[in-house]
């Protein structure tokens, strides 16, 4: 099984899927906290941590598709955070042996759409008509984990 993960801080979409493009098991966790404390902060990568493993302990995952970080100068405050949050889904795949592939969002966009600076909305038509999706996604960021997912179940 290949796991897609879009790293935030307040959303954390992942998606679950097999090599022949079944959705196991697609989700968000979200933090209700608007301005968290460091303590706060603490505890949502404990809660992550915890959550994973335990996926981690379920499913045999082969590979682990992340999104790679790009900040800009409004979100700068959330860099050390989702660097935290990556760090523990990164060493919990080492930990299990997981494979772990990165992509860019313009590599993301440009392989779903065929265009690095498509719009959001047209990432996640091109993920309803992959996965042959009823509903449009809520979220941008759960196209986001099901096209990274995707694209490691057909990047060697």
């Amino acid at each position: 099984m290949i796991l897609g993960i879009d790293p935030g801080v307040r959303k954390l979409w992942y998606a679950l899927i097999t090599s022949d493009l079944k959705i196991v098991d697609s989700g968000i966790l979200l933090s209700e906290i608007k301005s968290p404390t460091r303590i706060d902060q603490f505890e949502r990568m404990r809660e992550i941590e915890e959550y994973f493993t335990k996926l981690l302990k379920k499913h045999t995952i082969k590979t682990m598709s992340m999104e790679k970080l790009f900040f800009t100068k409004f979100n700068q405050n959330n860099a050390e955070f989702v660097y935290g949050i990556r760090a523990i889904l990164i060493t919990l795949c080492l930990k299990y042996d997981i494979k772990i592939k990165e992509y860019t969002p313009i590599e993301l966009k440009k392989f779903i759409t065929w265009n690095g600076k498509a719009e959001k909305k047209l990432v996640q038509k091109c993920i309803m008509k992959i996965y042959g999706l009823k509903e449009f996604p809520e979220f941008n960021d759960a196209a986001d984990a099901l096209a990274l997912a995707y694209i490691a179940s057909k990047m060697k």
